[in-house]
């Protein structure tokens, strides 16, 4: 797998389906990316935010997936996300589901 940097983004939060892709948020670049299990992208997402931070997915059939992004000003080489800073987004309808979550037992 090799992440695409050249619109200044880098590697961020990432999670797994339950086909075995593997979902990366690219922060400064406002894209999320789903890459098959051979390494190859199978699908981008534009989101309406650049610094996206985190994802995972959730709900109750686990179809949900939600994406965090950054809230603090950003550096200054780095546009700012408005209004939208700091937002939590749900995406739903992707065809896919997460795989559960075993919680950190200490």
């Amino acid at each position: 797998m090799r992440v695409d940097t050249s619109k200044g983004g880098a590697a961020d939060g990432s999670t797994v389906d339950a086909e075995g892709y593997l979902w990366n948020a690219l922060v400064y670049d406002g894209r999320l990316v789903r890459y098959a299990p051979d390494g190859g992208v199978d699908r981008i997402i534009d989101m309406p935010v650049k610094k996206i931070t985190s994802v995972m997915f959730g709900g109750p059939e686990l179809d949900t997936l939600y994406v965090t992004s950054m809230a603090k000003p950003p550096p200054p080489r780095f546009p700012g996300d408005g209004v939208l800073r700091g937002s939590l987004f749900a995406i739903s309808g992707l065809g896919v589901t997460g795989v559960p979550e075993p919680r950190f037992g200490g």
